[in-house]
């Protein structure tokens, strides 16, 4: 054997093995994983029948006063007709964390009484909590308002993508007491086979090896019979989301259509579509923020349980092929690439390298209809490429997202300590601002003015932001949404909130004088700043994302913001960011005030400065 033959041989064993061991430890889990999306659209997607969603939507949102945490008596009521209806099991994707008010709270517990024991369950959302002092990891539910709630309960956890998509689900979680938490799919599966919460948990407390019965079934022939699965398979399997098709894809109803039935009296006839299937129950109407990107898309929380379910239901998890087989077909492959180079012309190389990529994907596409991986994506890793590549679209795709909205110190800081950037609950600081007159203004201007004046307003007003280290998150309409702790820690981010609020009103000072010299109309602003957690990271759909904050404390600050018309006011602070700045501003207290789309009434404050030297 000459020498070239044997180099070239050699470096293709050695590079099989490299390919091996890095794909088994995960280094080529992003390529994999967009091949897995791709075969996703290639499947024959047929939704399980067995799988209806009814969705509160935004008309049903609107009818119940737009309030949350949702009515408990609307819950109530809509259980009690699905489950009349004849709904196996009736799952709510939403959490019981606070009591409201003890008329609808009873009515919900009664709900759940009545139907206890019956054919029909009801099952609820809760959250899993790591809690920080256990090693390994455990975690607890946040309980329910009333412990007499007789349903099943699940968390609703989903594990995010280091890109921000939901892609697997984990059907169970290590709790706190030595047993594992149930996930809401698994919760809602084995309602279906008559566990209740008790004996659910005493079943996953057993131990890995103690099985659990649940449902099995397929899109064509529906639930066709009743398998044990161990515990541990539960919580060792990957169980990537097998999801169905694009959003919109399950059969659905809107919850404000079925109570309208339901307050009519009519009684549900004996074929109705929820006979015998399981219901799903979730919101879908904006205000809820419960939308996340999905590898088909932007998807609503619930849809994505739906679809879990389905993926428990038929039991599809991804199983990696043996790992001497995987090894033999890279062995393979690379060791015929190698003769081809020596033997052949580059560009019958390339031909028939793409050819063996073509039977790989060939072979790999069979391998994952039949609910296994084919590595066809470690032969393509090519040897120099990879690592420099993906660093080098890494530190692009960071630049492309942030680099127009934080500060250069800011961008430098997440290049160089890095950023869970594909979702994680942050506790930061939210400020929202708000031109005041605009209307009038592009009333009285034409369209060249009004540009050139909102121009020098965003270029001012950003400047200040990024000064601070805030992000830009938002530009809605005149108004501008900037975060402070988000993506990368900032341990003072109420304070540099409030300076910023206070030098955006001196830059408009600024701004109004330079306006007024040259005959130009002036510009009011109002400034709004609340602090608390939110979710952040990156969102959207394939086709576009971008990293941006969802929760309470952003629709509050919204709502605060626009207190400042009603109170007369410039800045609006919450108590949670006077609490945090406590000592360092001089504030007026201007009460309780009830905000639009919140139970309880929130304390406002007018700042009005800071007290330490060289403030904003």
């Amino acid at each position: 054997m000459d020498t070239p033959l044997a180099r070239s041989l050699l470096l293709g064993v050695a590079v099989s093995l490299a390919v091996t061991v890095v794909s088994r430890f995960g280094g080529l889990a992003g390529w994999e994983t967009r091949a897995i999306d791709a075969f996703l659209f290639f499947r024959d997607r047929v939704p399980t029948p067995e799988i209806v969603l009814v969705n509160i939507d935004e008309a049903a949102f609107q009818e119940m006063g737009e309030r949350q945490p949702l009515p408990r008596r609307y819950l109530a009521d809509l259980a009690e007709f699905l489950l009349q209806s004849g709904a196996r099991v009736v799952g709510f994707d939403v959490q019981l964390k606070k009591a409201t008010t003890p008329e609808e709270d009873g009515a919900l517990v009664a709900v759940t009484r009545r139907w206890d024991g019956r054919s029909g369950r009801l099952v609820f959302t809760t959250v899993a909590n790591p809690v920080d002092e256990a090693r390994p990891a455990r975690y607890a539910p946040t309980p329910a308002y009333s412990p007499d709630l007789r349903a099943l309960f699940g968390f609703a956890n989903a594990p995010l993508s280091p890109d921000g998509l939901v892609r697997v689900a984990r059907p169970v979680l290590p709790a706190v007491d030595n047993g594992y938490l149930p996930s809401f799919a698994l919760a809602v599966l084995a309602a279906c086979e008559g566990y209740s919460q008790a004996t659910l948990a005493a079943a996953l407390s057993a131990g890995p090896s103690r099985d659990v019965v649940l449902p099995v079934g397929d899109p064509k022939r529906g639930i066709t019979r009743h398998d044990a699965i161990s515990v541990g398979t539960l919580r060792d399997t990957v169980w990537r989301i097998d999801y169905v098709g694009q959003p919109g894809a399950f059969a659905s109803f809107p919850a404000g259509a079925l109570m309208s039935v339901a307050r009519s009296g009519v009684r549900p006839e004996g074929d109705n579509p929820f006979r015998g299937k399981i219901v799903l129950v979730g919101a879908t109407f904006g205000e809820s923020r419960d939308f996340y990107g999905t590898p088909m898309g932007l998807m609503s929380g619930v849809e994505i349980q739906a679809n879990i379910v389905h993926t428990l239901l038929s039991r599809r998890a991804l199983l990696p092929p043996p790992w001497a087989l995987n090894m033999a077909l890279l062995v393979t492959a690379c060791l015929w690439i190698s003769l081809l180079s020596v033997r052949m012309r580059q560009v019958w190389v390339i031909v028939l390298s793409l050819g063996l990529v073509v039977v790989f994907v060939a072979l790999s596409y069979e391998a994952y209809s039949r609910g296994y991986w084919l590595d066809f994506i470690a032969p393509l890793a090519v040897m120099k490429f990879y690592r420099q590549g993906s660093t080098h679209l890494a530190r692009r795709r960071l630049n492309a997202a942030f680099g127009q909205y934080v500060s250069k110190e800011v961008l430098e800081r997440v290049l160089r300590e890095g950023a869970r950037l594909g979702g994680e609950v942050r506790t930061v600081s939210v400020l929202m601002s708000d031109v005041r007159g605009f209307t009038t203004l592009s009333e009285q201007l034409p369209p060249w003015r009004i540009s050139e004046i909102m121009n020098e307003y965003f270029t001012a007003m950003v400047d200040v932001i990024m000064r601070h280290r805030g992000l830009v998150n938002d530009f809605i309409g005149d108004g501008i949404l900037a975060v402070y702790a988000a993506p990368v820690d900032d341990a003072d981010h109420a304070w540099h909130a409030v300076e910023t609020a206070l030098g955006m009103q001196r830059a408009l000072a600024e701004l109004n004088r330079m306006w007024a010299a040259r005959g130009a109309p002036t510009l009011a602003m109002g400034v709004a700043i609340n602090t608390g957690e939110v979710f952040a990271g990156t969102m959207g759909s394939p086709r576009k994302k971008k990293y941006s904050v969802l929760g309470d404390t952003v629709n509050t600050v919204a709502r605060i913001e626009a207190m400042n018309r009603e109170l007369g006011t410039e800045i609006l602070i919450s108590s949670a960011t006077l609490a945090a700045v406590k000592g360092r501003v001089l504030v007026r207290e201007r009460g309780a005030v009830k905000v639009k789309g919140k139970a309880e009434p929130v304390d406002l404050y007018e700042l009005m400065e800071t007290t330490e030297p060289g403030g904003s």
